[in-house]
């Protein structure tokens, strides 16, 4: 599907999100993990272009590398809200989470 300058890209598809945890989850330490699992910034480009390049696979439209990037910081942002909401978090003056 050829774009036209300007145009916005479609959102992902539930298929493609499902995908695309699917792609990262395993490299997760590579590209988030402690300083010692990490790669080079040079290194982690080359993994975000091999995970567009995998959800290409998907449809016709095509990924880029940091359409991928910003959906996972997207979901990885969503799910950190999610769980300190679910938790309370951050806690309240006495240090005790505000939680259910």
């Amino acid at each position: 599907m050829a774009r036209v300058t300007g145009e916005r890209a479609p959102a992902f598809t539930s298929e493609e999100l499902e995908r695309l945890m699917d792609v990262v989850l395993p490299q997760y330490g590579q590209l988030h993990g402690p300083p010692d699992q990490q790669v080079s910034a040079h290194q982690k480009k080359g993994i975000w272009h091999a995970i567009a390049k995998d959800m290409r696979t998907l449809g016709a439209y095509g990924r880029q590398s940091t359409h991928c990037q910003k959906w996972w910081e997207d979901l990885r942002r969503w799910a950190r809200k999610t769980v300190e909401v679910q938790l309370g978090w951050p806690p309240n003056e006495e240090g005790v989470p505000d939680g259910p």
